[in-house]
């Protein structure tokens, strides 16, 4: 039986208030981790302070190490170096307030152990609702079963990143392949750059089942990320905005592909990708017309009559406002 060495990699910014749940669930697993990684980002509060007093109180200086960036760097690049800085064979990305289920290393680990082509692994996850948190359901992925494990499947609605990146855990060897898709993207994410890298590369695997409670409130670096970006637009806008986004993101998956000497199914996978960018442009120029009779000479550029019946009822909402 394998034995894989496992880092724990914490991105920290002002989270005294949740914290110490977080480290004492890593410290309560039933197979602990060999390494945990704290890199903080110039924290102005007391986390820096507590993560220390954990290590001590705990006696954990020996595998646990707190890090302080001498810059604010944000969170997805705080992210992305921890994940090039880890040495376990197997990599978890943590968030600094959830809760990680006691079995979740273990579970986790033992998927590695029947497929060694997984190079990253996602699971489900239990919603810890806040009082200023907005509900994120848990989206449906079609897989296909591989060695006991599930393969999640190049297909139209597994694309685009469908869970946090709270609940991934990478293969060392396949980091490179993380860093390359991370490079091209525009506001890169290490989630987003795992999720596609893997995808891609048909090295994208699933556990279906919850290994945190994922905690939602509103001063998440995340939701403050959204927040700003879309207090000053209209629900109308921010869908359109949405759409540009997602076009970019696919735009960046091909271009990967383009650079990569070998990728499984290339033709058929740039045909997808190409055939979703098609149809986001449809629905953009849909939505920023604002018309039924332009939506029904765009109908054949949609691939679902769910995102169809979506722009249908944008558009008579907006009518219905501006009346």
């Amino acid at each position: 039986m394998i034995n894989f060495r496992t880092s724990v990699v914490i991105a920290t910014y002002n989270g005294e208030n949740f914290i110490t749940e977080q480290l004492n669930s890593i410290f309560n697993q039933t197979l602990l981790p060999d390494e945990v990684i704290i890199s903080d980002d110039l924290s102005t509060d007391n986390t820096v302070e507590i993560v220390k007093q954990f290590i001590k109180v705990n006696d954990l200086k020996s595998q646990w190490k707190i890090i302080r960036n001498q810059e604010n760097l944000g969170w997805r690049r705080n992210f992305i170096n921890l994940i090039q800085v880890a040495s376990g064979d197997i990599i978890f990305t943590c968030d600094q307030d959830d809760i990680w289920k006691p079995k979740k290393i273990e579970m986790m680990v033992s998927q590695f152990k029947k497929n060694s082509r997984i190079g990253v692994l996602v699971s489900d996850y239990d919603e810890l609702m806040e009082s200023t948190g907005k509900s994120s359901k848990l989206r449906k992925l079609t897989t296909t079963d591989k060695n006991g494990t599930k393969k999640i499947d190049f297909i139209y609605k597994n694309i685009l990143l469908k869970r946090p990146g709270c609940v991934f855990a990478l293969a060392k060897e396949f980091v490179p392949e993380v860093i390359s898709y991370f490079d091209i993207l525009e506001n890169p994410a290490h989630d987003v750059a795992m999720w596609g890298s893997g995808l891609i590369n048909d090295r994208l695997y699933y556990l279906a089942e919850p290994t945190i409670n994922y905690r939602r409130h509103e001063n998440s670096s995340f939701q403050r990320e959204v927040d700003n970006a879309t207090k000053k637009e209209s629900y109308y806008q921010v869908r359109i905005n949405q759409l540009k986004r997602f076009n970019v993101r696919i735009s960046c998956a091909m271009n990967y592909i383009k650079n990569k000497n070998e990728i499984h199914c290339e033709d058929k996978k740039m045909k997808l990708l190409g055939k979703m960018v098609k149809e986001n442009d449809a629905r953009i120029t849909v939505l920023e017309s604002g018309k039924i009779s332009k939506l029904v000479v765009k109908a054949l550029s949609y691939m679902t009559i769910f995102n169809f019946s979506a722009d249908f009822k944008h558009i008579l909402k907006m009518k219905f406002m501006r009346n």
